[in-house]
């Protein structure tokens, strides 16, 4: 675990602690505790139900997001193609969501 350098603060003669936010304080805990990887994962879940709906949630087999990729398995090959043919425009929009360097790859099988 990597060690995060101590801001300090001059105020007058001494130095105090700089405050830390409480999402900053949240988020560092969810590292710390490995379990980051795994929120962030039910997070794109609700996401993929809200962008494509009842039809699609219902073709989709499972959705993994490990280590910055997203790995999304239909169960209807001619959804399966049409997702891929619209592979980059997806892959933009959950890029728009939750930042480009936390969904780096996107796979549709």
């Amino acid at each position: 675990m990597a060690r995060q350098k101590i801001k300090y603060t001059k105020v007058s003669s001494i130095y105090i602690k700089e405050p830390k936010t409480l999402d900053s304080v949240l988020l560092q805990s969810l590292k710390d505790l490995k379990i980051d990887e795994k929120l962030n994962e039910k997070i794109i879940i609700k996401y993929w139900g809200k962008m494509f709906g009842p039809s699609i949630i219902n073709a989709t087999r499972n959705i993994v997001y490990k280590n910055r990729s997203l790995n999304i398995y239909m169960n209807s090959s001619v959804i399966r193609n049409e997702m891929r043919m619209l592979k980059t425009g997806i892959q933009e929009k959950f890029q728009e969501q939750f930042g480009k360097e936390n969904i780096i790859f996107l796979e549709i099988y």
